[in-house]
Order: C-alpha cells, then structure tokens, then sequence
C-alpha cells in the first residue's frame, strides 16, 4: 500500500515537474543565475539533497516567505483577529514555537486549508463559516500548525527532487523553488501518513492550549456529512479513517 502510494506521488511530482519547463519556457517564471549558492541549487543538487532534512528555522521562514508572495498573487488575502489569536495560542503550545508564525485568511468559499512552511497558515472564509466554534477552528489551525512543524512541505520538494531527478533542476532561482513550493503545498494533497500525523500533533497542541480536543473529530464528521465534498476533505484524504482515530485517541487519554 506505502508502495503504490508513492509511485502515485512520483508519477504526480514527475508530472508537474515536467510541466514546470513549459512554465519557464513561456516567462512566467525566469530563472536568474547568481554567483553565490541559489536557493534552487541548495534545494535540487543531487551532491546536497540531505540539505533539504537541515535547513535551519530562519531558512524555512525565508523560503515560506518567497511562497507567501506565490499565495499573494493567487489568492485574496486579509487578516483576522479570531484567527490570529487561536494560532498563536496553538503555536505557543507546538513542538516548533520557536518559528514566527503568521495565519492569512483566504478570501474563497471553499471550505479549505493550507499550510506552507516557515510558520504560514491560510484559512479560507469558506472554512470560517463553516465552523460551529473557536474549538473546531482550533482544531483545523493546529492541524495546519502540526503539518509546519512536522516539515512536510519541505519533505514534499525533497520527493520531488528525487521523483524528478537533481540535474535537470541544478540553478533554478529562489523565485522559481518557491513557485515550485507553493505548487506542492496547494495542489499536491498530503499523504494519509503525513495525515494522520499532523492529526496527532493538532490533537497535542489543542489540549495544551486548552481547547477542546473532541471538536476535531467533531468538525471533520460535520463535513464527511455534507453533501458535496469540501475542498479540506479533497485535499486532506482518508477523513472517517482520521476520525476513528482521533476518537480512539481522546478516549485512551492520548
């Protein structure tokens, strides 16, 4: 099952990839040389793949940053007081507060949510109103929060440097990495490991936050229930899987 999983992922990546020389062929993306390191030789040479597992915080925030202009010039952005204040208060309680977090809301009314890296949450108004409360939007945040923490974004360039094969991405810029970047985060869904995973840790930093862990699974039921699928499910597999799990774990006390 891993097996087919990540064949699927290779196949995706592979093809994105591929479509990404189209993009910098017609100039919407212009690759600049430099004679220092580039972002795209850290990222995408073969000889420094295990960069990608030691970037430092300030090089995560710095890259969630380049993408941060990608989400800009897609996506309506606005900020939220509601929104700020339950994500600093999850982040506080993360495994990565050292990281300046910053929450945007998306101004689209699919029922959505994403995260980058370097401390950057997005939520969509669609998401906002369909929360019954601050604990289901707690949950979505730490969710999100869980994914930064757990460097999955940056796991994702580190298959797509190996779907894809190092040398033909060797002197991409850093605009162009971070365009890359922003692609995988928003149109790539994560795996259900990588799921399940920020599930557990969104779970962890809602109870030390103080809010109420059961509004997780709560929330994710109330959208498996809808009629039309949400965005958020769509990007986020395996929901009533996650939901057993997460009732499972708040049950033992986890």
């Amino acid at each position: 099952m891993m097996l087919a999983r990540f064949s699927k992922l290779r196949k995706s990546l592979a093809f994105f990839l591929a479509g990404l020389g189209t993009v910098i062929g017609i100039g919407l993306i212009t690759p600049t040389p430099g004679s220092a390191i580039s972002w795209g030789q850290l990222l995408f040479n073969g000889v420094q793949l295990l960069q990608l597992s030691n970037l430092s915080t300030q090089q995560k925030v710095e890259l969630g940053s380049e993408i941060h202009q990608q989400v800009r010039s897609n996506y309506r952005l606005d900020t939220n007081a509601n929104v700020s204040q339950i994500g600093q208060r999850l982040a506080k309680a993360s495994d990565c507060s050292e990281i300046p977090f910053k929450f945007y809301v998306v101004q689209d009314r699919s029922i959505n949510a994403f995260a980058t890296t370097g401390g950057y949450v997005y939520v969509h108004t669609g998401l906002l109103n369909a929360a019954d409360n601050k604990d289901q939007l707690a949950g979505v945040i730490g969710h999100e929060i869980g994914h930064i923490c757990n460097n999955d974004l940056i796991n994702k360039l580190r298959q797509a440097q190996l779907a894809q094969g190092a040398a033909s991405l060797a002197g991409l810029d850093r605009s162009t990495v971070a365009a890359v970047a922003y692609k995988l985060a928003v149109d790539l869904p994560n795996s259900r490991e990588a799921e399940y995973n920020a599930d557990d840790k969104g779970l962890q930093y809602m109870q030390r936050a103080g809010y109420n862990p059961n509004a997780m699974p709560a929330f994710l039921s109330k959208l498996v229930n809808q009629r039309s699928t949400p965005t958020f499910l769509s990007d986020h597999p395996g929901a009533r899987e996650r939901i057993s799990i997460l009732q499972r774990k708040i049950a033992a006390g986890q």
